[in-house]
């Protein structure tokens, strides 16, 4: 043990080479920490619904196109084929509940199948598990819901309202829904209740909103029947997507892949991008391999310097293999205090990343023996890869070498110029990525969409029938600073009604509505193109994509197709009604007819000060629906909420952009302090012999900007290829423009020029004589 490991010789080499402790622990720790968080991050969303009882046999069924059904098709299959052992319909919408107390809360509330419990694998706190909603008036709440309205008391047989003063009873209480595609909802009742909202929804063909799960029986292979399904639901009148173009192509989509699903889906259905976590994984492995070469380039550029200790020790007897073995513990025990540390600003720094990434992974709950066992193994690993190549380059010297001084000019840039290359490559397409992320996030959110979001607030019509709205309206007008109010059953931002119908040639046309009152065009600030002269109440505006879609003719005024005849107002500008990944389609806006109910409640407000109108609005809208239910928030809030996926992208990215940045610039002021001890007496003689101090300023730096320079033209095609496949995602986009390559060149040349600049300085302005004579 005497020449495999010096501790104490190992802790003087720190405490003499300050700067490369520091940089080696700061570097590995922060990567470390990264590592750990977005470790964590990743393993959960990639477990999502991974804890149902039978996982392996339950898929959701969806087509080519949809994620959706009628609320007929999951009794009719299920009778169909055997295959299914169990089928649910899940649909999901916000209602206003009654407590025993008659206080009022807006909630989401799911409506399933008495199957719903025994497919998806929630705990309960309270009641049977295994019968928990027997009867239509039984329910299941949340533990959170429960605590809400009824305290820390038992909620077991409590009763709550809904649908005009109906009561239910609370028949089971679950535990919030995590690590699961499905929302968490306040309230689980049989979907039979529907009925009281309205029958509309169970019993019309033309309403496929309801997402059908089926779990297959062991051994059964439903997925062959799907071609056979398929030609069912064509030749089927009821399924009026498959009759009309709109779907096909039936499919099982295994639970585990919902989650990551690109299908259009409901609002209780939450998703996340595979893509977004593998750059983020790939990201955070680049952070700690900039570490490890951090760790390599200034282990060997301090080998020179540690050539006498070594070979003091090999004259002394001991092997080559032995002081390998050394070198190689120094590693792991960096990497041990590196984890610890690590670990350490992991838990510091949680709060900001769960903010950022909407998650409550928790490192605390991740804090099992097989992670323990995985961190330590990682350390190893990390440890035996990190002091690898600095081992085998000290130890592989020969003792004659260290009287010659030889050893410390061969290996003095040997690694280090294409390691750190290599890090001002990856540092350069990081951050240009970054720059093109926010570009288009900001393009995105910035752009005008065709339709005014500015100073509007939506929200829900608290109101449960149409009488009412005229005196809510004035009501609302009367709140200073409201300017407008229009009730409407969709607003562009949430894409819209989506009609799809046979024209008269048999050509599937597919459409979105929109329906407002008289005020909802001027609010909103329509571009009309051109009108028709038709003022009927029942014309419609047609988009200029509906228009060419159709096939109508310049002078027209109606639409005579016989499946969805109107008659036309006029043509307005596009206008998006979904978010940039999809080009503009056709959209038809329809009145909403007189006395008619709207789902929703649009205000538009001065912009004096637009959040004190609101509060205005809070209050008036509160004392109308009986309780504390505003739900209002600007339009141009929920524009922006479209893009949170890209927005939390270019947060973390930029995050680890300026963390890649940091620990190249602390390795380039590592390898710039060891490049000048080791140039030292070459800057003396070309100073004695008469170069300037701007000559050899020039001559330094050169060096540096070299790398630099070589890392650029390698990352200038990474980010080309990168982001144009990033880009190619979405129908309206930035360019990929040249300033994109430049911001990221010159943000980090500039860096690593002032990371070594006085450095630099220090070594031109030193006194030659006293250079030379400390050769």
């Amino acid at each position: 043990m005497q020449h495999f490991f010096h501790i104490k010789s190992f802790f003087n080499f720190l405490r003499r080479n300050k700067l490369f402790t520091v940089i080696n622990v700061v570097g590995f720790a922060i990567s470390i920490m990264f590592i750990i968080l977005l470790g964590i991050y990743i393993e959960r969303e990639y477990a999502v619904d991974s804890f149902h009882p039978a996982v392996d046999r339950t898929y959701r069924l969806v087509s080519k196109e949809l994620a959706s059904y009628p609320a007929f098709a999951g009794p009719d299959i299920e009778s169909r084929y055997p295959e299914i052992e169990k089928m649910v319909r899940v649909y999901g919408a916000e209602f206003n509940v009654r407590d025993e107390k008659e206080e009022i809360y807006s909630e989401k509330i799911l409506f399933a199948d008495s199957a719903f419990f025994s497919v998806f694998g929630f705990s309960f706190i309270e009641g049977n598990p295994n019968n928990p909603m027997p009867t239509p008036q039984d329910v299941v709440i949340t533990e959170s819901f429960a605590r809400k309205i009824f305290g820390t008391a038992p909620a077991l047989g409590k009763t709550i309202r809904m649908f005009e003063d109906k009561s239910y009873i609370v028949n089971g209480v679950v535990k919030d829904f995590e690590n699961t595609h499905l929302k968490n909802p306040a309230i689980v009742m049989p979907i039979v209740n529907l009925d009281q909202v309205s029958s509309f929804f169970l019993h019309h063909s033309g309403y496929s909103a309801f997402t059908i799960y089926l779990v297959t029986r062991p051994g059964a292979d439903l997925a062959a029947k799907m071609p056979e399904m398929e030609e069912y639901f064509k030749g089927n009148q009821r399924y009026m997507a498959f009759n009309q173009g709109s779907a096909s192509e039936p499919a099982l989509e295994p639970i585990r892949e919902v989650y990551f699903s690109d299908l259009r889906v409901a609002d209780f259905i939450r998703t996340n991008d595979s893509k977004f976590l593998s750059v983020l994984a790939v990201t955070a492995l680049l952070i700690l391999v900039f570490a490890v070469i951090n760790y390599i380039n200034l282990s060997v550029a301090q080998a020179g310097f540690r050539a006498k200790e070594a070979a003091i020790r090999r004259l002394l007897g001991g092997s080559r293999w032995q002081q390998f073995g050394g070198f190689i513990v120094e590693s792991v025990i960096f990497c041990f205090v590196s984890l610890l540390i690590g670990l350490l600003l992991a838990t510091a720094v949680q709060p900001w990343f769960q903010q950022v990434m909407q998650t409550d992974s928790s490192i605390v709950d991740s804090l099992t023996w097989a992670h323990v066992g995985l961190a330590l193994g990682g350390v190893l690993v990390l440890g035996f890869l990190s002091g690898c190549i600095p081992a085998f380059v000290i130890t592989g010297f020969r003792p004659i070498e260290v009287v010659r001084g030889t050893f410390r000019r061969k290996t003095k840039m040997v690694y280090s110029k294409v390691l750190i290359a290599f890090q001002y490559c990856i540092t350069i397409a990081l951050v240009g990525c970054t720059v093109t992320i926010i570009r288009q996030v900001d393009y995105m959110q910035t752009s005008d969409l065709g339709f005014d979001r500015e100073n509007i607030i939506r929200c829900r019509n608290p109101l449960i029938s149409s009488e009412l709205q005229a005196g809510f309206r004035d009501r609302l007008m009367a709140v200073p600073g409201v300017l407008q109010v229009s009730f409407a059953l969709t607003s562009p931002e949430n894409g819209g009604s989506f009609i799809s119908f046979p024209d008269d040639d048999g050509v599937t046309q597919n459409i979105v509505e929109f329906k407002g009152d008289t005020a909802y065009m001027g609010m909103l600030g329509f571009e009309i193109i051109s009108r028709t002269g038709v003022q009927d109440a029942d014309a419609v505006w047609l988009n200029e994509t509906a228009w060419k879609t159709l096939g109508l003719r310049d002078d027209a005024t109606e639409y005579t197709c016989q499946a969805y005849p109107f008659k036309i107002r006029g043509t307005v500008r596009d206008f998006h009604y979904t978010d940039f990944s999809r080009p503009t389609g056709a959209a038809v806006i329809a009145p909403l007819p007189e006395g008619s109910y709207g789902q929703l409640v649009l205000v538009k407000v001065s912009g004096g000060d637009p959040f004190g109108t609101m509060e205005g609005v809070r209050k008036v809208y509160n004392r109308q629906a009986g309780g504390n239910l505003f739900d209002g928030q600007f339009l141009d809030q929920r524009v922006q909420q479209m893009y949170e996926n890209q927005t939390r992208l270019s947060a973390i990215l930029g995050s680890l952009s300026t963390l890649a940045i940091i620990i190249s610039a602390l390795g380039m002021l590592a390898m710039s302090t060891y490049f000048i001890r080791q140039r030292a007496q070459e800057v003396a003689v070309r100073k004695v012999f008469g170069a300037s101090n701007p000559e050899m300023l020039r001559l330094l730096l050169a060096n540096f900007l070299k790398l630099v320079a070589v890392a650029f033209v390698i990352a200038v095609p990474v980010i080309w290829y990168l982001m144009r496949e990033w880009l190619a995602g979405y129908a309206y986009r930035i360019p990929l423009s040249w300033t994109i390559f430049l911001t990221a060149g010159v943000l980090v040349g500039a860096v690593a020029v002032l990371t070594v600049l006085w450095q630099l300085l220090k070594a031109i302005h030193a006194d030659p004589i006293a250079s030379l004579k400390s050769q």
